[in-house]
Parts: C-alpha cells; sequence; structure tokens
C-alpha cells in the first residue's frame, strides 16, 4: 500500500511540474511575439550577397514598405537574411514582414510574381 501512494504522489508531483512548466513556456512564446514591433507590407526591391567568412551565408534584403500595420513609419527597411534559409526572397515580391529592427521575426508571401 505505501508503495501505491509513494507512486501516486510521485505522478501527482510530476504533473504539477508539468503544468508549471508548460506556463512558463507559454509565457516565454509570448515574449517571444512581443519583441517584434514592427510588422510592414512591403515589396522586395534588391537582394544582394553579404561579403561574410561565417558559416552560414546571408543576403541582404532591401525594401519598399507599402504599409506600416504596427510600428514608426519608414519608407524602406534592409534585414539580412540566411541566404538558404526556408525563404528564398525575390524582387518584385510582397511580403507581410515583422521585425525587431533588424532582425526579421517572420515573413508570409502576399504575391508571388
Amino acid at each position: 500500500m505505501k508503495q501505491i501512494t509513494r507512486l501516486g504522489k510521485v505522478t501527482i508531483t510530476a504533473l504539477g511540474l508539468s503544468m508549471i512548466l508548460g506556463v512558463q513556456a507559454a509565457l516565454a512564446t509570448s515574449a517571444i511575439s512581443l519583441s517584434c514591433p514592427e510588422k510592414y507590407i512591403a515589396t522586395v526591391t534588391n537582394v544582394e550577397d553579404v561579403d561574410s567568412s561565417a558559416a552560414l551565408q546571408k543576403v541582404e534584403v532591401d525594401f519598399q514598405i507599402i504599409q506600416t500595420l504596427k510600428g514608426d513609419e519608414i519608407r524602406s527597411k534592409k534585414l539580412q537574411v540566411v541566404k538558404d534559409g526556408p525563404i528564398k526572397f525575390k524582387s518584385g515580391e510582397i511580403y507581410t514582414l515583422e521585425a525587431n529592427n533588424i532582425w526579421l521575426c517572420s515573413a508570409t508571401a502576399f504575391s508571388k510574381i
């Protein structure tokens, strides 16, 4: 009987701990989302390789801002992204961008040519 009670306490403790960690993970996700204060609809105007000796090759993408959805009103923005990353930017394409200064948080293709 003691083993069953002991196992029950361990199970309850593990369940409580996982619930606490789950809440912390959810809070961490929210904090990441909140750290991207800029959102734009923008057209890619230029994509250029960045000279780098780093392991990950980068490209610098120039955007012309069509509309500011969140953050300061600006006319253009330059971002550096991984060259062989999940998004291959091409001139003329339109994206919804979320950024934090020079860092790209997300990009969703609005239209592709």
